[in-house]
């Protein structure tokens, strides 16, 4: 599907990188942000883009360049000292960080745009990111992307909330000023693709050739997923209606520790007659290294799909890839991803305003316990299922054209160069829209970044200024002889420390004991900074100073006059 990339890269795109979560459950907030990465490396054409990562979390990551750093770069978070020295076309945050990404732009003196795209937008925690947004003053230039109409929605209407509450609450006057903008997630078609044969997918499985097979896929969570008991009811109708047909039902998917819905629900086919018929996997080892095979030996995808935590919903599109028709509820991201009577059918939701008490005591309550009370109150029309996946039954030629439209959407709409694009169509219109019309700084994050000296500096007894005079001592003199050496635990993990710049103070220091004079710790900062306009820098030498005196490497040269008598070293 990718084309050959443009040779000349108009500009940088940055971008914070987590590590992959390793986690039993399988989420798809963490399947779409490393999708969203792997694709942009895969398929971006007009930028290059530049992934910060933290410095404990570099090692082995160079695996994620696909095309060895030609059009992406992988760089440790602090060189980010130096925004404007990157020339960013833009910032982009894949996981929805409404802080970070503002304060790195306010040091900047090079107008950029900042774009966050969503995920879960139900968690009452997220209210304090949406506040966070709000402080942060976004620009015009600056942009939210929604992974669907719904999401947007709602996403404007936590916004309204928020601003409205706090600006009554402390006479303030915030706003978003930024715009949103509607792309939708995005999925493989190079592995999710229709059957060559639907045979061998089968008997990976054990299902027969001949039978009739539904599929859930997804993570099997009463709490914030989906109620699949009434799925089973429908299916348990269906049974009874296709007696002369072999009909399956397959669930698969994760489940945290403690939940066990999977065995619930094989618990509940028993209960009403179909547990030989129904299917449930729940061992991500039995079928995730295999899951487009199993889109393949499904004759139609279901998804009854009733929690607000779902958004987007990215299954519908990978059994759309698969050419697999789906039967999901008309609810959520759902509403766009799924065209009804083309791809598939929207199963009618009824809910009514019930939810007061529950929003009322969500202070008192945890986001899970509201997801799963509000989710048993919205019915989704179990008749209409059992209705839509029984045409599909009854008439292969129209399951046959279902597939191929299903395929055809994938292809035009969702895969990954189609969403890349988008993207890339944004973040450039979005940079000649902030080169064009710059606004002055509107940061309101300083107040989030720490000042350590001056918060926690009179904890020291003493503080050293940069005429204090530092020598080697004789443990010193040992380690530049190679007798001992340096304790740097935790230097290639973390690397809070560089090992050239500790050999470049000892030898200073060595070269100052040579001639009996000591060294201050402003000529040792002074002479390690020269040539560099990095305003940190000082400040790391003298770290690295402090470093070897903490370890009995270097000393003071001249006691303090009275430390009995501590100083502040704020004042």
């Amino acid at each position: 599907m990718s084309s050959p990339p443009d040779e000349s890269p108009a500009s940088v795109v940055g971008m914070f990188h987590h590590a992959a979560e390793q986690d039993d459950v399988v989420v798809g907030r963490q399947v779409a942000v490393d999708g969203f990465v792997e694709g942009l490396l895969r398929h971006g054409r007009r930028h290059r883009y530049a992934l910060f990562r933290p410095e404990r979390g570099r090692a082995g990551a160079e695996g994620l360049l696909p095309d060895g750093g030609a059009r992406a770069s992988l760089h440790g978070r602090r060189e980010l000292a130096n925004v404007d020295d990157l020339q960013l076309a833009a910032w982009h945050d894949a996981q929805f960080d409404t802080f970070a990404p503002f304060a790195l732009r306010a040091r900047a003196q090079a107008p950029y745009p900042v774009t966050l795209v969503h995920h879960t937008l139900s968690y009452r925690e997220l209210l304090h990111d949406v506040l966070r947004l709000l402080l942060a003053k976004p620009h015009r230039y600056d942009a939210l992307v929604c992974t669907s109409r719904a999401a947007q929605r709602a996403l404007e209407r936590l916004i309204e909330h928020v601003a409205g509450r706090f600006n009554d609450e402390h006479g303030t006057q915030l706003d978003y000023r930024g715009r949103y903008e509607l792309i939708p997630l995005a999925v493989d078609v190079d592995r999710y693709r229709p059957a060559d044969d639907r045979a061998e997918a089968r008997a990976r499985f054990d299902l027969e050739e001949d039978a009739f097979v539904l599929l859930w896929i997804g993570r099997l969570s009463l709490i914030d997923k989906a109620d699949l008991l009434p799925l089973v009811q429908a299916f348990a109708a269906l049974k009874a209606r296709n007696t002369g047909r072999t009909l399956r039902l397959v669930c698969a998917g994760t489940e945290r520790a403690g939940e066990r819905f999977g065995a619930a629900v094989a618990d509940y086919a028993r209960h009403v007659g179909v547990g030989d018929e129904v299917r449930v996997f729940t061992d991500a080892a039995r079928f995730m290294p295999w899951k487009e095979q199993l889109y393949r030996a499904a004759d139609v995808f279901v998804s009854p799909v009733d929690n607000i935590q779902e958004t987007f919903g990215l299954t519908p599109i990978e059994a759309m890839a698969s050419g697999v028709p789906q039967v999901v509820s008309d609810w959520d991201g759902y509403r766009d991803t799924v065209v009804h009577g083309e791809t598939g059918f929207l199963v009618p939701t009824l809910w009514a305003p019930c939810q007061g008490g529950i929003s009322a005591g969500a202070l008192l309550s945890e986001s899970p316990y509201d997801h799963l009370a509000l989710a048993q109150s919205v019915v989704v029309d179990m008749r209409a299922l059992v209705a839509s996946v029984q045409r599909l039954i009854d008439e292969p030629a129209l399951r046959e054209e279902m597939a191929r439209r299903s395929r055809r959407r994938a292809e035009e709409l969702y895969a990954w160069p189609a969403v890349i694009a988008r993207y890339e169509a944004l973040w450039s219109e979005l940079a000649d829209d902030a080169r064009r019309a710059p606004e002055p700084q509107r940061s309101g994050t300083s107040y989030a970044t720490p000042d350590y000296g001056r918060c926690f500096g009179h904890y020291a007894s003493r503080a050293l200024d940069e005429g204090a005079l530092l020598r080697l001592s004789p443990l010193g003199r040992e380690l530049v002889r190679g007798a001992v050496s340096l304790p740097t635990h935790y230097a290639a993990e973390w690397k809070h420390l560089e090992i050239g710049l500790l050999k470049r103070v000892l030898q200073g220091l060595a070269r100052a004991d040579a001639t009996g004079e000591p060294l201050s710790l402003g000529t040792i900062m002074a002479v390690l900074t020269r040539g560099t306009s990095d305003p940190a820098a000082r400040d790391v030498v003298a770290r690295h100073a402090l470093f070897l005196m903490k370890y009995g490497f270097a000393e003071e040269a001249a006691e303090p006059n009275d430390p009995a008598e501590p100083r502040d070293p704020t004042e």
